[in-house]
């Protein structure tokens, strides 16, 4: 233990007393005690009990010391460090404990008790020589640092690859070999990211994360992208490129209806960059028309090839 421990500490810490004696046994408690001074306790109940006059005595003390002792700090006894006897209890102990005949309750301790009181009890040498040896086992327990949580690890990409595939064939399967064609390409999709991504981290240990505008609005924002109608897939991308071409103007080629084609990509990872396609989205689904205020603009006069989104 990196704390310098002493005597001071378990006459002191209520919490240290307790920490101290947490993983001893009674059995370990008896061998302590043993070794700082002979003691004999009571068998009753299966196991090893003292009566106060029994723990003064051992310590060399008066009976009165001891029941001060526990009258100031008996909250801190657990119930397996003291009891009081009564009734047929103290009638079936009685004898085994020596007990006089009038005594209507008896307070009794056990080993673990007893080690206890002698680390509360200032006035005694055997305690002191019991304090000693329970702080000699103590700091010969190396302290166990706390694990910190860890983050579970991915399974390698071609395992989730192939897991993907299999999936992928089983719903083929359960469908009767016909796919809602939204989902196939989405799963293709995610299967062409997942080797991108993992491809372009490999070799460059980037961060960095290049979406196209359909899956920043559907990944990101949680905004579902109609392939047809005022607000379809095709239009987002050309609002973006049209009202925000400071966004950028990168394009990759990535599958797009089973073909690879290209597409325009943003650079998620810069926060103007995703607060620019974020305010562009929201523009374009907030807008009655956004077809009518894209032929307004003019962004359909174009004799450029088309480039898909994605």
């Amino acid at each position: 233990m990196t704390l310098l421990l002493n005597q001071s500490l378990l006459l002191e810490s209520k919490s240290f007393r307790t920490e101290a004696i947490t993983n001893f046994s009674d059995d370990k408690a008896i061998d302590i005690l043993a070794k700082a001074k002979a003691i004999i306790f009571a068998v009753w109940g299966g196991s090893g009990w003292a009566t106060t006059a029994q723990i003064a005595e051992y310590f060399g003390t008066t009976e009165s010391s001891v029941r001060e002792l526990f009258r100031v700090n008996g909250a801190e006894f657990r119930d397996w460090e003291t009891k009081t006897l009564t009734g047929k209890d103290l009638r079936n102990a009685r004898k085994t404990l020596c007990l006089p005949s009038r005594t209507s309750q008896a307070r009794v301790f056990s080993a673990l008790g007893t080690l206890r009181i002698a680390m509360l009890l200032t006035e005694s040498e055997i305690a002191a020589q019991v304090r000693s040896i329970i702080l000699d086992l103590v700091s010969s327990v190396p302290a166990i640092a706390p694990q910190q949580p860890t983050t579970p690890a991915l399974p390698p990409v071609e395992q989730r690859l192939d897991t993907f595939v299999k999936a992928m064939k089983t719903l083929a399967e359960l469908t009767g070999g016909r796919l809602n064609p939204y989902m196939e390409q989405n799963c293709k999709d995610f299967a062409a990211n997942l080797l991108a991504d993992y491809n372009r981290q490999s070799l460059t240990s980037t961060q960095e994360k290049w979406l196209g505008v359909v899956n920043f609005a559907e990944s990101e924002l949680g905004k579902k992208v109609p392939l047809s109608g005022a607000h379809y897939r095709g239009h987002l991308g050309t609002w973006v490129r049209t009202f925000y071409p400071q966004l950028g103007d990168r394009q990759e080629t990535r599958l797009v209806n089973g073909v690879q084609q290209p597409i325009y990509v943003y650079a998620c990872h810069d926060p103007a960059v995703a607060a620019g396609l974020t305010k562009a989205i929201e523009e374009f689904f907030a807008h009655p028309s956004p077809g009518a205020a894209l032929r307004q603009a003019g962004a359909f006069t174009s004799k450029k090839e088309p480039v898909l989104t994605k």
